[in-house]
């Protein structure tokens, strides 16, 4: 529903006759034209930006949303973001159009992206994933007419207009620093990536472990890395046989999703505490093993943001007829232990 449907509704009008008193066309009665003020005045909404937002939603415009995430808990805070971010968009005369796809399935991913672009959207936000056939698509889009923003998950910065998300090579540099300040100086950190494809958890990688590299020692010993592809039962396997094989290991450090899996198999080897875990996301999977000392640190990226204000920048930039207002939004690096999780 548009701002002006929501004004008629309220004043119990139609859209024509609030259409007439915005732009003072006369044929309304008074009494009828100072309801429909009134009704604006307590939206706290001025005549030009209605009248605005009743000229796009004849104009359909429409922003298409991609959302592509492993793990149901965390697109479920994305997606509380990207609901609000579409009331944000009605109230200003923009439709949103919503696809979703997994990220390991780049012929999907593709199909969804070809359907918003078919759709006539005016401009997209999408979590990126590796993929040259998805590039390829994007490369032929006209940027200046169709803006792209990227969140959670960037692309190459050649195609998309901006970056809604945290700097995952910071970010892995301040759990590395996390991790250095409650494990053993010499200890063994097993780093649990997602895949070599995931920008954003190699990214975390690089930094985590350039940290210990600077150090003038060398710091801990963080050289054993696996993938749990970010699925809870392969991260478990993974992990618990690596507890196993180097039972040296005083850390683990999960770069993105399938924290919960590593988590539960240093519960189930009975290292809980011993064995310090720093990873991703304050999602109802991975709190639990906040709450009870199995993981120490978790960080949070800001999932609720990352889908706002990608359609509130988008929303923002169609309303005023400008670029888009910045090439980088961040979302910031937030860091939960179990006293404020």
């Amino acid at each position: 529903m548009t701002t002006i449907e929501i004004i008629a509704q309220k004043a119990g009008v139609s859209r024509g006759t609030v259409d007439r008193v915005l732009h003072n066309r006369g044929q309304v009665r008074a009494a009828t034209e100072e309801r429909v003020r009134a009704v604006m005045a307590e939206m706290n909404f001025q005549p030009n930006a209605l009248g605005r937002a009743f000229y796009l939603s004849r104009r359909k415009n429409k922003i298409g949303v991609l959302v592509s995430f492993r793990e149901p808990d965390f697109q479920k805070q994305v997606m509380q973001g990207i609901n609000n971010g579409m009331v944000y968009a009605q109230q200003h005369g923009i439709e949103t159009l919503i696809e979703v796809a997994a990220p390991d399935d780049a012929v999907g991913y593709l199909a969804a992206l070809k359907r918003l672009i078919d759709s006539g959207v005016r401009c997209l936000a999408l979590r990126g994933i590796v993929s040259e056939e998805v590039n390829a698509c994007l490369r032929e889009l006209p940027q200046d007419q169709i803006p792209i923003i990227t969140y959670n998950q960037d692309i190459d910065s050649s195609l998309r207009s901006c970056f809604v998300g945290q700097d995952s090579y910071r970010s892995g540099v301040c759990a590395a620093a996390l991790m250095e300040a409650i494990s053993p100086r010499q200890g063994c950190t097993l780093i649990v990536g997602v895949d070599w494809l995931h920008y954003s958890s190699e990214e975390r990688i690089q930094g985590f472990v350039k940290y210990f590299q600077s150090l003038p020692d060398g710091g801990m010993d963080v050289s054993q890395v696996i993938y749990g592809k970010g699925a809870h039962d392969l991260a478990y396997r993974l992990t618990k046989a690596k507890l196993e094989e180097l039972p040296q290991i005083t850390g683990i450090f999960v770069s993105g999703a399938g924290l919960s899996g590593a988590a539960h198999a240093v519960d189930d080897a009975g290292l809980s505490g011993k064995v310090k875990v720093v990873g991703y996301d304050a999602t109802d999977s991975n709190i639990p093993y906040l709450e009870k000392g199995t993981v120490q640190f978790l960080i949070d990226q800001g999932p609720y943001q990352q889908g706002y204000k990608s359609i509130q920048l988008l929303t923002d930039a169609i309303f005023a007829d400008r670029p888009l207002e910045t090439a980088y939004c961040d979302t910031g690096i937030q860091i939960k232990n179990r006293y404020n999780c």
